[in-house]
């Protein structure tokens, strides 16, 4: 099995939508993107009466998402994890608020929504 550097580089690769945004910042940035995008997902859902279990689960994974980033930030030696990824959270929230609600992205957020659910299943999370 290729180690994790390895294949979190393959990802990257194989997902050029995200391969940019994601040579240009941290992974703590990147796993903190991908929890507010299973957020917006989960809003989005929510906004549309989908199935609420599915929708919970979506949560959930943002969640996951958010504990796997400040985990790595503090591998990364960001002095106060919690601090830093909530600020990521907000700014990044807006980002994708806005990305959602435009058509002209849809296949590059589907790219991101795809590296997020690889680089969640590399790190062991459990997504729907």
């Amino acid at each position: 099995m290729p180690s994790r550097p390895t294949l979190i580089s393959a990802l990257v690769i194989c997902f050029a939508g995200a391969a940019d945004a994601q040579n240009r910042q941290p992974l703590s940035t990147s796993l903190t993107e991908c929890s507010v995008i299973f957020t917006e997902q989960a809003e989005l859902r929510a906004r549309r009466n989908k199935d609420q279990t599915t929708t919970d689960a979506v949560l959930a994974s943002a969640a996951l998402f958010v504990v796997e980033a400040r985990d790595q930030a503090a591998m990364e030696g960001i002095k106060n994890p919690y601090k830093h990824i909530q600020s990521a959270q907000v700014r990044l929230s807006e980002t994708w608020h806005v990305r959602f609600g435009n058509l002209a992205l849809l296949n590059e957020n589907k790219d991101w929504i795809d590296y997020c659910r690889a680089l969640g299943k590399d790190r062991g999370l459990t997504l729907p």
